[in-house]
């Protein structure tokens, strides 16, 4: 791929932090591949994508915060904060620990971008529970964030739960679209002014531009810089 010219490479999985896991020896070995990874010649970003945040040890974090290819941006599944809710889910970890992750990887990982999505509805979510994913969501500043509303499928455990209507999961939803967007309005004002290396993905000739991505902009999910 880098012979060929390709400048990003997107490391993805279901649970990208398992890696090796089901190869002999069962040994986590996403650190041993990224660090291979960023040896090769042309490749100039290595993004992560679905990363659970209770998989990230300090090795894994060590890697990311000193390779200069690791993009310093991390797609982190969450879904929820509220401990009954994850408990409900068999989510690994509460919402106590999910703030400790978050605040730790800030810290050792200088300009770090997150991403994540959050379901809005689940069986469990009232008023209250609500109320306490917004605050979450107000107290971390996560850069991206994606908000979908609760939809049961037939089948699942989940759909034979009590949960809210549709409607109201999806007007909870956009809600939670207008935090965001406002923590994403103070990020970008942020960023004027400043000078950032950006990956050029093509021309558009009704604009009469180039436009790409910074290192915060996963494609086809995040913006665009023109």
């Amino acid at each position: 791929l880098a012979a060929n010219g390709v400048k990003e490479l997107m490391v993805v999985a279901q649970d990208t932090s398992r890696y090796g896991t089901v190869l002999p020896g069962h040994k986590r070995l996403l650190p041993e591949l990224l660090r291979r990874l960023c040896e090769i010649e042309g490749l100039h970003w290595i993004r992560l994508h679905y990363l659970y945040p209770d998989e990230i040890d300090d090795e894994l974090i060590e890697v990311i915060a000193t390779e200069e290819k690791i993009v310093k941006y991390l797609d982190l599944p969450i879904q929820h904060c509220n401990s009954k809710i994850l408990h409900l889910m068999n989510r690994r970890g509460d919402g106590p620990f999910l703030r400790q992750v978050l605040t730790n990887l800030r810290k050792k990982i200088p300009g770090l971008v997150i991403r994540t999505s959050v379901i809005t509805g689940l069986p469990g979510e009232g008023e209250e529970e609500f109320a306490e994913l917004c605050d979450f969501l107000k107290e971390m500043r996560m850069e991206r964030v994606g908000a979908f509303p609760f939809s049961p499928e037939d089948g699942t455990p989940a759909a034979d739960m009590d949960h809210v209507d549709a409607d109201t999961a999806m007007e909870r939803a956009q809600i939670v679209e207008q935090i965001q967007s406002r923590i994403m309005d103070d990020y970008n004002a942020a960023m004027q002014g400043q000078i950032v290396r950006v990956l050029v993905d093509g021309y558009d000739e009704e604009m009469e531009q180039y436009y790409g991505r910074t290192y915060a902009d996963s494609p086809e999910i995040d913006g665009r810089v023109w």
